[in-house]
C-alpha cells in the first residue's frame, strides 16, 4: 500500500509586508554573493599554494641530488687527501648557500649537531 501526500504552504502578505520580505530576501541574496566570492578567492589561494608546494619540493629534490652527488665524490676521493679537502670545502660552500636560501625563504634551519 502506497501513501502519497502533498503539503502546500502559502504565505499571505498583508498590505505593506512585501517590502519587509523583499529586504530579507535581498539580504539573503547578498550573503550568498559574498559566500560565492569567498569561495572563488579560497580556490585561487589553494591553487597558489599548490604551485608553491610544487616549487618547494623541486628545490628540496635539487638540494638532495646536490648533496648526494658531493657525498659520492667524497667517497670516490677517499684515498686522495687533496681531492677530499677540495670536496669538503665545496660541501661547506654549498651548505652555506643552502642555509642562506632557507633563511631568505623565512625558515630557520635546525642547529647543526654538536
Amino acid at each position: 500500500m502506497e501513501i502519497r501526500g502533498r503539503v502546500d504552504h502559502y504565505v499571505h502578505l498583508e498590505e505593506g509586508d512585501g517590502s519587509v520580505v523583499n529586504r530579507k530576501l535581498d539580504a539573503i541574496l547578498d550573503m550568498l554573493r559574498v559566500s560565492a566570492r569567498r569561495e572563488i578567492k579560497m580556490s585561487q589561494e589553494m591553487e597558489a599554494l599548490k604551485v608553491e608546494v610544487t616549487n618547494t619540493k623541486a628545490g628540496i629534490d635539487s638540494a638532495i641530488v646536490l648533496i648526494n652527488g658531493i657525498a659520492g665524490q667524497i667517497v670516490d676521493a677517499a684515498g686522495d687527501k687533496t681531492a677530499s679537502l677540495a670536496l669538503a670545502a665545496e660541501l661547506k660552500t654549498k651548505v652555506a648557500e643552502l642555509a642562506t636560501a632557507v633563511a631568505a625563504a623565512g625558515t630557520q634551519p635546525a642547529p647543526p649537531p654538536v
